[in-house]
């Protein structure tokens, strides 16, 4: 059974669930509805040689029945005792129709016995599959027939057995097939969930590994950073952790963090002259580790291309948004123009915010470079 199908509190597909509920509410209304017809009808045909005071007691008792039948099958559904005296009790009208109904209505399809006889057969079949209820139809039948003598009706009868049974059983089976059809719906959603949240998973080990590792070493290829420099050491370090923590599978970390702390110590390990303007915030841990990977690609960018040894970092708080700005005034570039290979400014910058649900802007011109990165809870 397929995982992602929510069950009812009976153990049901959410297709068979539905037909039994709305099974259970028609069968309880005509029920109750033929249990009043019966009533009425047998009251206002009252005739010799048929006693009032048995009448007026059994229609008493059906009425009664009648109304607890209706409010059990539209407050709980067909339960199965209801159900099985609901067969009794009808089997025992049938049984004892000369008493009950006057004597040139006997054997008639039309009578009120013929007509509660019809419901009691159309709800038996509602509530339980073929198996229970075609033998238990036949036994309000074969009630009948004994009380009334009537092969002809009893004939018509074994057709509405046959019938209802039919129809109920198709349905059941259109039920069935719909709940398959919506398991293996939920399946495919289920595993192409899994696979989105694989690919966004490998994404963002493979930003971190570029805006971090890869960014550090471009910078000593560049000279940003001296090979002995204890700068060296402490990011290696840091990136060694990082990468243990990816293995591992983890990543998480605080709930929030101070990210003004964090872009410092950013900018303090560039080997760039950075000049920083950060206003205190802070924010999700996730959050904070996707505003220091695009910085740190950002600056990384300066390093490579930019062609100078000084940039600006900002870090800014309005209405709830975070806002942290690089800029330089080096050689500018067209950002419409760069190569869909490149990966850090596709993926270390702009995808990468938009994994925590931020936006980055990249702006290039003669005047430099400014990259803009948001963020709002």
């Amino acid at each position: 059974m397929a995982l992602g199908v929510r069950l009812d509190a009976g153990g049901r597909m959410p297709a068979t669930a539905a037909l039994d509920r709305v099974t259970a509410r028609c069968g309880s209304v005509i029920r109750g509805v033929a249990g009043l017809v019966a009533v009425t009808a047998a009251l206002l045909g009252l005739a010799p040689p048929v006693d009032s005071t048995v009448l007026v007691p059994v229609m008493a008792g059906l009425l009664c029945w009648s109304v607890f039948f209706t409010w059990a099958g539209w407050t709980y559904g067909l339960l199965p005792w209801v159900i099985t005296v609901e067969v009794l009790i009808t089997s025992a009208l049938c049984l004892f129709q000369r008493e009950l109904v006057a004597g040139t209505l006997i054997g008639d399809s039309a009578s009120w016995v013929g007509g509660l006889v019809t419901m009691t057969i159309v709800v038996v079949n509602l509530a339980w599959r073929a198996g229970p209820a075609v033998p238990a139809g036949l036994v309000v039948v074969v009630a009948h027939l004994c009380g009334s003598g009537a092969f002809a009706v009893a004939g018509i009868h074994v057709l509405q057995v046959g019938a209802t049974a039919v129809l109920m059983s198709l349905l059941r089976k259109g039920a069935a097939d719909a709940d398959r059809e919506l398991a293996a719906a939920r399946d495919a959603e289920e595993k192409a969930t899994v696979e989105r949240e694989r690919r966004r998973d490998e994404r963002a080990q493979n930003s971190r590994m570029h805006g971090s590792v890869l960014a550090t070493l471009m910078m000593i290829g560049a000279g940003g950073i001296g090979a002995t420099s204890p700068m060296l050491r402490e990011t290696a370090a840091r990136h060694l952790a990082d990468l243990d923590r990816m293995s591992e599978g983890g990543g998480a970390g605080p709930d929030h963090v101070p990210l003004h702390e964090r872009l410092t110590a950013v900018a303090a390990r560039s080997g760039l002259t950075i000049h920083t303007r950060l206003t205190p915030a802070s924010v999700p841990w996730e959050v904070a580790e996707a505003f220091l990977e695009a910085v740190a690609e950002a600056i990384a960018n300066v390093v490579r291309h930019a062609n100078v040894t000084v940039a600006v970092v900002t870090l800014t708080e309005t209405g709830g948004e975070v806002v942290v700005e690089v800029r330089d005034r080096g050689m500018g570039f067209d950002p419409a123009r760069v190569p869909d290979h490149r990966y850090g400014l596709r993926v270390s910058i702009l995808a990468r915010m938009e994994m925590v649900g931020g936006r980055g802007v990249v702006e290039s011109g003669p005047q430099g470079t400014r990259v803009t990165l948001r963020w709002a809870p």
